[in-house]
């Protein structure tokens, strides 16, 4: 229980919102004041999203994730690591390495539900080879071993969140404006994850001469398929420089240690918003996911991690 609460009180200081943007919320006409001015066209209401608490507001924020691999297995005492980082997996993308990734919010007044879902898919083969020439003392035969291993690896991976947002309260940074201003969220609901791991190592060795050839082979494969829901608790701080820029942090913990073979997994994303529309939001950031869980057989751990880059639509 002490690492739980240390790792909670941790996963309080990182936060982060959906990309999105924000501008200065407008000057209310001070009452007593002169007559009303002409009728004119409507101005276009461009306050922040977490300003407009009247009306409804909605957010599609379709995005990339590359998230390289470190990831570790120990299966009844063997261990097995797997280390790819992030810019290996550039050159394979939508060949051995892709993925599928959206977000949606809908926000009324404080309260608001959303769906975050990723499906990511890593896959390849390692392989070396060694031999040498075998000298059979007097007799004049030569014989030569040769050596060969490969490792073939997949991953699978993907999660859906679904839960809750309830805006806590933002604050203005500056004694003399507006902006920046800091806005600050809880989030929480639940969370369907999803582990796919396949491992195959393949040895062979010959050893060939003049007669008497030999060959013989062996496959050990390992497998972990695991997939279960589970709550989780986050927060989300947005940092609104100006009507334009944001700077985004995020963070979830789920699991907690209590259910599914005291799994514990968190998720972290850093990200950076610039409105680009009065619509459209792009945004570029640093994601990190983390998890682990132990069974009687299997002690298993991994994060996967690397940049984030996606748009948000306001409508």
């Amino acid at each position: 229980m002490k690492n739980l609460r240390i790792l909670i009180s941790a996963f309080l200081l990182v936060a982060g919102i959906a990309g999105s943007g924000y501008s200065q919320e407008r000057a209310v006409q001070a009452a007593g004041s002169a007559a009303p001015e002409e009728a004119g066209p409507a101005k276009t209401d461009n306050r922040l999203p977490i300003h407009k608490q009247e009306q409804w507001q909605f957010f599609l924020s379709p995005y990339m994730w590359i998230p390289g691999a470190n990831i570790q297995t120990t299966l009844r005492g063997h261990t097995s690591s797997i280390d790819v980082p992030w810019y290996d997996i550039v050159p394979d993308l939508f060949s051995n390495a892709f993925g599928v990734m959206g977000r949606f919010e809908a926000w009324k007044g404080r309260w608001g539900l959303y769906l975050d879902s990723y499906f990511i898919y890593l896959g390849g083969t390692v392989s070396d080879s060694g031999g040498r020439r075998i000298n059979l003392g007097r007799l004049p035969l030569n014989r030569t071993l040769v050596l060969d291993g490969n490792l073939k690896y997949i991953v699978r991976a993907g999660n859906l969140d679904f839960g809750g947002r309830y805006l806590v309260g933002t604050t203005s940074l500056s004694a003399e404006a507006a902006l920046p201003v800091l806005s600050f969220e809880l989030l929480g609901g639940g969370r369907y994850n999803y582990y796919n791991q396949y491992l195959r190592l393949g040895v062979a060795a010959s050893y060939t001469g003049p007669v008497l050839d030999r060959f013989k082979s062996k496959d050990v494969i390992s497998e972990i398929n695991r997939s279960y829901v589970e709550p989780f608790l986050g927060v989300r701080l947005g940092l609104w420089l100006n009507d334009k820029a944001v700077v985004v942090f995020r963070g979830t913990v789920g699991g907690f240690g209590l259910f599914n073979d005291n799994n514990l997994d968190s998720d972290l994303e850093l990200s950076f918003g610039y409105r680009i529309h009065k619509n459209i939001y792009a945004y570029l950031g640093y994601r990190a996911l983390y998890e682990q869980f132990n069974t009687s057989e299997l002690d298993f751990s991994a994060w996967l991690h690397g940049p984030i880059l996606g748009a948000a639509f306001v409508f």
